[in-house]
Parts: structure tokens; C-alpha cells; sequence
């Protein structure tokens, strides 16, 4: 009996013992993966200055010469402003015309030439991350020239815009754009001697540019 008692003793604490090793035992730590963030997109909001270079295809009536063909340059500045994937903005550009030549260089009567052409208009967009496509509308604005006998008079007439394009971001900063417009200004009167003539000009114009935002 005395014997027993030990033996009974070593048993009890090694019973006690085995929860308390648990106990001292490290609770293993809950599997960490790496998180994984979505990339971010595109920044189209913010103010923009930019140049632009293309062609300008004019058509008139009410003369001798209907078309002129010419090389435009010019600037933009323009506000836009993101929500999600659209984006909206007001821009205003002013393109220098006079830098080609017509399709009828011999032509006798009246001609007519466009000096420059401005607008002012509205853009709306969808954004596909870097790729903005947008359509653009608003008022237009230009200089006409009307020449005859070697009598010149310009005059300034305001239309309006219709267009569209597409704009590629670059940089954080920097995007270039392609982008045609479809320009009316309607008909102005001109006033040679005794005849009077009623000069119409719609103008097609092809632009590329790129703009930096700040």
C-alpha cells in the first residue's frame, strides 16, 4: 500500500503536468496573405494648357474659289472633371489659319479665305483607365476675308462646334489627343462697288495635340 502511493502521486502529476505544457505552448499565429489593392486610374481631373497642329478643309459659297485647303497651328485650354469612368469639361482653343493654298489658285471673281477660327465649347467623355473618348460641342468664332478685284474686307461671324475625339495619357501630366471638328459660321454679307455678296464658309478641321495637365 505504501508503495501505491508514490506511483499514484507520479501518475497525478503527470496528468496536471499535460495542460500546463499546452498552456506554455505558442498559439500559432492565423495565416497572413498578401493584400492586394486595385490600381489606381487614371487622373483626368484638373486644369490643362496645350498646343495643336492639323489641317484646315474649308468650304464656302457664294464665290468664285468653294474650297481652300490649309495647315492650322493653335493652343487649348481647357477644366475637366472626373465621376468614375466619365469625365466632363469646358475647354476653349483659337487655331491660326493662311498657312496652304487653295484648290483654285486662278480663280477670277470673288474668293474667300478663313484668317483664324475659335470655340468655345462643352466635352464629355468616357475614361477607359488611360484612354479618355469624348464628344465635344459648343460656339465657334472666326475671321472671313473676301477678295475681289484686288479689293480685301474681313469680317468677324460667329457659329458653332460639333466633334469628337480620342486622348491618351502619357504621363501623370502629359497626354496627346487626336480630335475633328466640324466648324459653321454661317453666311456674312460683303460689299464690293455696287455688288453685294453673300460669302458662306463651313470648315472641317483635323487636329492633333497634346496637352499638359497641372
Amino acid at each position: 500500500m505504501h508503495r501505491s502511493i508514490p506511483i499514484m502521486s507520479l501518475c497525478l502529476l503527470a496528468v496536471l503536468a499535460v495542460p500546463a505544457a499546452a498552456a506554455d505552448r505558442p498559439v500559432p499565429r492565423a495565416q497572413q496573405w498578401p493584400t492586394h489593392t486595385q490600381p489606381l486610374r487614371y487622373n483626368w481631373n484638373g486644369v490643362y494648357a496645350g498646343i495643336h497642329a492639323g489641317g484646315a478643309f474649308d468650304r464656302f459659297t457664294g464665290v468664285t474659289r468653294k474650297s481652300r485647303n490649309e495647315t492650322l497651328l493653335g493652343g487649348q485650354i481647357g477644366y475637366n472633371v472626373q465621376t468614375g469612368g466619365m469625365v466632363y469639361g469646358l475647354e476653349g482653343d483659337v487655331s491660326m489659319n493662311g498657312f496652304g493654298k487653295g484648290s483654285s489658285r486662278n480663280a477670277v471673281g470673288t474668293s474667300a479665305d478663313t484668317r483664324y477660327v475659335g470655340t468655345v465649347k462643352a466635352r464629355a467623355g468616357v475614361a477607359f483607365d488611360r484612354v479618355l473618348v469624348y464628344g465635344t460641342g459648343g460656339l465657334a468664332y472666326g475671321n472671313i476675308k473676301a477678295t475681289n478685284n484686288g479689293l480685301s474686307k474681313t469680317k468677324s461671324k460667329v457659329g458653332y462646334v460639333l466633334g469628337g475625339g480620342v486622348e491618351y495619357g502619357i504621363t501623370e501630366n502629359l497626354s496627346a489627343k487626336v480630335e475633328y471638328n466640324y466648324v459653321s459660321l454661317g453666311k456674312q454679307n460683303f460689299q464690293f462697288g455696287s455688288a453685294r455678296t453673300k460669302v458662306g464658309v463651313n470648315e472641317h478641321l483635323v487636329k492633333a495635340g497634346v496637352n499638359y495637365r497641372f
